[in-house]
C-alpha cells in the first residue's frame, strides 16, 4: 500500500524563496567586500576566519534588516536589492546609522556617555 504524496501547499512560493536567497547571497558578498576592504588597509589579517565570520554575520543581519525595511516601505526591487548591498558592505556602521534616524524619528534619548575614570575615582585624602 503506498501512501499519497501530501497536497500541494498553495502558500509556497518558489520566487520568493529565490529572492531571499538572492537577498541573502548580496549580504554575505557586502560583508566579503568589506572584509577585504579592512584587510587591505590593514585592520584585519588575511586569514583570520573569525572575523572574516565575524564581518558575514554582522553583513547578513543589515542585509535581511534592510530588506524588511525596504518591504515594509515597499520600495521598487531594484532599490531594494541595492540598498541590502550598501548595507551589508557598511556592515555594523550601517546598525548605528539606523540607530540614530530611529532614535530621532521616535525621539528617543541618546546613550549616556560613560564615565571617566576622573569622576569615578575621587581621592580621599
Amino acid at each position: 500500500m503506498n501512501p499519497s504524496p501530501p497536497p500541494h501547499d498553495p502558500s509556497f512560493n518558489l520566487d520568493v524563496l529565490l529572492s531571499w536567497v538572492l537577498l541573502i547571497g548580496l549580504s554575505l558578498w557586502g560583508g566579503v567586500a568589506s572584509f577585504i576592504r579592512k584587510m587591505k588597509e590593514g585592520h584585519a589579517r588575511a586569514w583570520n576566519f573569525t572575523e572574516l565570520l565575524g564581518e558575514l554575520v554582522v553583513a547578513g543581519f543589515t542585509g535581511i534588516i534592510t530588506a524588511n525595511l525596504c518591504d515594509y516601505m515597499a520600495a521598487p526591487p531594484a532599490l531594494k536589492y541595492a540598498l541590502v548591498g550598501i548595507a551589508a558592505h557598511m556592515g555594523s556602521r550601517a546598525l548605528f546609522k539606523l540607530e540614530g534616524v530611529l532614535n530621532t524619528k521616535f525621539n528617543l534619548p541618546a546613550d549616556a556617555p560613560a564615565p571617566t575614570k576622573e569622576s569615578g575615582n575621587e581621592s580621599h585624602q
